[in-house]
């Protein structure tokens, strides 16, 4: 009887130095991968320019107050979203400094970057979906 042959290995759909999600990411309209948009280099950069430009606390970004350590915080602590869900009503998502939006590239058709407390986030206009994040930007 003849033996049977081993299921083929899926091909390995990873991109060489992408430390990304695994091929299994699911992907948003238009190819945007959830929770693969920024890399390394631009969440080190978007921290660099918010602590250039606020860490001193004299001017705050839209949506964050000065705090009692002359810090500048949003009014409410938390994070109440997460990548792969959609952006409640209640949570305030302010559109980012334009000295801010200028350290990232384009965002892809249909979506955009916002300012929700203290996380960048990339959404889609249409339903508001969190596709990926830099958190804590003011830390």
């Amino acid at each position: 009887s003849a033996t049977p042959k081993p299921a083929a290995a899926a091909p390995n759909t990873a991109m060489a130095g992408n430390n990304g999600p695994t091929p299994a990411a699911k992907s948003a309209d238009y190819g945007v991968k959830l929770g693969g948009f920024f890399d390394e280099q631009q969440k080190k950069q978007v921290r660099k320019a918010f602590a250039q430009r606020y860490a001193k606390g004299k001017e705050c970004p839209p949506g964050m107050e000065r705090n009692e350590h002359k810090r500048c915080a949003p009014p409410v602590a938390g994070h109440y979203w997460a990548v792969g869900q959609a952006l409640q009503p209640a949570v305030e998502a302010h559109p980012l400094p334009p000295a801010i939006e200028s350290q990232l590239p384009p965002a892809p058709k249909g979506y955009e970057y916002v300012l929700a407390g203290e996380d960048v986030l990339l959404i889609s206009k249409a339903i508001r979906l969190v596709v990926d994040m830099v958190p804590d930007v003011m830390s």
